[in-house]
C-alpha cells in the first residue's frame, strides 16, 4: 500500500474514452462566412485511474490535472506498519507536437506511520515528495487493428523536494518507464492497459526493483458522464524475492465542458482475498478536477 501514491502519481488514464468520443467540436472563424478553422476533441486525462492515457496533450495546450486522495494501508508482516496518507496531487502537461508532450508531477503529502510492534510514537511526515519530470511519446496512432501506443518516461529527483521528504530519500534519483496501450472497442466502450518498470538510477536499490501492470475499461453513460473499472498490480523486489500487490478500483467522470472534467474514485487492496505473499490490506479514495487552455497556438 505504500506505493499507491507513487503509482497514482506516475501514473493513472484514458478518460477521454470514459465518455463517448464525440464528434470533434467545430470552432467557427468569426471573420469568415462560418468557416471551420479548428477541430478539438474533448479533454483526455491521466486521472483518476492508475492507467495512464496513451493520448498526447494537444499541441500548444497546457493541461492541469489535480485532486485529493486519502489512503490507508496495513502491512502485517513482522515489523509491519499502518500508514494513513493525505495527498494533494498535481500533474502539469504541455503538448509540444502531435506525438510528444512534456510533464511534471508534484505531490504534497501528510503521512502518519505507526509501527505497532514497537513502542515508538507514530511517525509523521509532511512536505512535497521528490518532484517528477518526464515526457510521453506516441509510437503508433490508433487504427482499426492497432491500439494507440505511447511510451512514458519519468525521472524523480530527491533534490527537488521539500519538508520531511527532503531527507527521506537523500541524493537519490528514481525512474519509471511505461508502455501504454489504448483502443476504442465501440463508440461507448474503451479498453486500456499499462505495463511498466521502475527503480533507482543511483544508490543500492537497483535500476529495476519494481513495476506495475494495469487493465481498465471505460464506458460512456451519456450526458457527459463516464464510468470505469480497473485492475492493477504493483510489484517490487525485496532481496531475491518478487512480491506483487493487486488492487481493484473504479470511479466516475463528468465533462462540464470540452476542456473541463471532474472525477471521483475509490479502490482497495485485493491481497486479503487472493492470498498474496505480502500480507497487506488497505483502501483509497479521492476526487479531482482537470482542465486545459491554449498557451502557444502558434506551435500548430
Amino acid at each position: 500500500m505504500k506505493k499507491i501514491s507513487i503509482a497514482i502519481l506516475m501514473a493513472s488514464s484514458f478518460w477521454g474514452m470514459a465518455q463517448e468520443r464525440p464528434e470533434l467540436e467545430e470552432i467557427v472563424d468569426p471573420v469568415g462566412p462560418h468557416t471551420p478553422v479548428i477541430l478539438m476533441p474533448s479533454i483526455a486525462t491521466d486521472r483518476p485511474d492508475i492507467t495512464e492515457s496513451a493520448q498526447i496533450t494537444p499541441v500548444g495546450w497546457f493541461q492541469y490535472e489535480g485532486g485529493y486522495q486519502y489512503s490507508h494501508g496495513e502491512e502485517s508482516l513482522p515489523g509491519g506498519s499502518i500508514t494513513d496518507r493525505h495527498q494533494f496531487e498535481k500533474v502539469l502537461r504541455f503538448g509540444i507536437n502531435q506525438r510528444f508532450e512534456v510533464r511534471a508531477v508534484i505531490n504534497a503529502n501528510t503521512e502518519r506511520i505507526d509501527q505497532p510492534s514497537t513502542w515508538n510514537d507514530p511517525m509523521r511526515r509532511t512536505g512535497i515528495s521528490p518532484v517528477t519530470f518526464g515526457f510521453k511519446y506516441n509510437l503508433i496512432k490508433e487504427s482499426d487493428v492497432l491500439p494507440q501506443t505511447t511510451w512514458l518516461s519519468h525521472i524523480s529527483n530527491s533534490w527537488v523536494s521539500a519538508g520531511d521528504y527532503a531527507s527521506v530519500y537523500p541524493e537519490q534519483i528514481f525512474h519509471e518507464q511505461r508502455l501504454m496501450l489504448e483502443k476504442e472497442l465501440t463508440p461507448r466502450l474503451g479498453i486500456a492497459s499499462n505495463i511498466g518498470i521502475s527503480g533507482g538510477m543511483n544508490g543500492t536499490n537497483g535500476f529495476v526493483d519494481g513495476g506495475m501492470f494495469s487493465l481498465a475499461l471505460g464506458y460512456d453513460l451519456g450526458n457527459n458522464f463516464g464510468v470505469y473499472a480497473e485492475y492493477f498490480s504493483d510489484w517490487q523486489v525485496q532481496g531475491t524475492q518478487l512480491f506483487g500487490t493487486p488492487y481493484l478500483d473504479g470511479g466516475f467522470t463528468r465533462l462540464l465542458s470540452n476542456d473541463l472534467q471532474l472525477d471521483v474514485y475509490a479502490g482497495f487492496d485485493l491481497s486479503p482475498y487472493v492470498n498474496t505473499r505480502l500480507n497487506t490490506s488497505g483502501l483509497f479514495f479521492g476526487a479531482g478536477v482537470s482542465y486545459r487552455l491554449p498557451l502557444a497556438q502558434h506551435l500548430r
